[in-house]
């Protein structure tokens, strides 16, 4: 978001003269500097660029950007501005714009030709694997918190549907943990776990409001040997519609992963996801 121009110039020197009166050298001093620059800044083509103390620069620049792109204002494979225009016109360090660049890249929105420059990639993305994927680090990448509220969290004997649906063997134990994942105080995501008993030593005494993929991967390196998934958009119906506080015409992604390691690609645990088609609080309009 750029400033009102005239606005903060008529506040700015407001300021200065509140100060001359009361001669505090020191501020003067300082408001100088900042004068000096303001006026270099836009000799060498920048714009003051407003910036929200709740969240991350690079966040900010990469939204900007990715609005750029969605109106128009950059086309389908036209070569963006170099690092060295976009730090002068976000009056941010290099970092930060390469920060904003990465993410950009990752969201699909622009791509890379060697030698070359940064490109637009496409005015609008299809579904993201991201949040899918982990949902912890997708909220954290757009600088936001998730909390996290375990529903239940118990051991129960694996039966023919669930060993259908999940693929852990029938009769067998396995652990059972239900989460609403919340943003700013409205729930965007349920998931449902069954972990297999083998492997359950991996969450003995596990705080479940933590994120478990950062866990399993990050900390204890636990080995993937095959991982799959599949998407589905359905009607938004029963509880999971009320859990997410989805709408009657509403429309909900349900996702499936089953995580298998070691040699024998043993089940670690089997998840299911479910989220409003609409998530427009982390920086996508829609996910279809």
């Amino acid at each position: 978001m750029h400033i009102n121009i005239r606005h903060f110039i008529l506040k700015y020197v407001n300021i200065l003269i509140n100060e001359v009166v009361n001669k505090n050298v020191y501020i003067i001093y300082r408001m100088v500097i900042l004068s000096l620059k303001i006026v270099l800044f836009y000799k060498l083509g920048g714009v003051i660029m407003y910036y929200n103390s709740s969240l991350p620069v690079y966040i900010q620049i990469k939204n900007d950007i990715i609005n750029k792109i969605r109106l128009g204002i950059w086309k389908e494979n036209e070569k963006i501005p170099s690092e060295v225009m976009l730090m002068k016109e976000y009056g941010a360090g290099r970092g930060t714009v390469r920060d904003a660049i990465r993410l950009i890249i990752d969201e699909g929105y622009l791509y890379i030709k060697k030698g070359i420059g940064t490109f637009v990639a496409q005015q609008e993305v299809g579904i993201s694997i991201e949040p899918f994927v982990s949902l912890t680090y997708f909220i954290k990448m757009r600088g936001l918190e998730l909390t996290t509220k375990v529903l239940e969290e118990k051991e129960i004997i694996v039966d023919s549907i669930i060993s259908k649906q999940t693929g852990i063997k029938e009769n067998t134990k396995c652990l059972y943990v239900k989460r609403l994942r919340i943003l700013d105080n409205k729930p965007i995501g349920l998931e449902v776990f069954h972990f297999s008993h083998d492997e359950e030593e991996y969450f003995r005494d596990f705080d479940f409001t933590k994120g478990i993929s950062h866990y399993l991967f990050e900390e204890l390196k636990v080995s993937v040997t095959k991982m799959t998934m599949d998407l589905e958009v359905i009607k938004a119906t029963g509880e999971e519609k009320e859990l997410l506080q989805l709408q009657d015409d509403s429309k909900m992604i349900i996702s499936n992963r089953v995580v298998n390691v070691n040699s024998q690609k043993e089940i670690l645990y089997h998840l299911k996801f479910y989220c409003g088609e609409q998530l427009s609080k982390i920086g996508m309009d829609s996910f279809v």
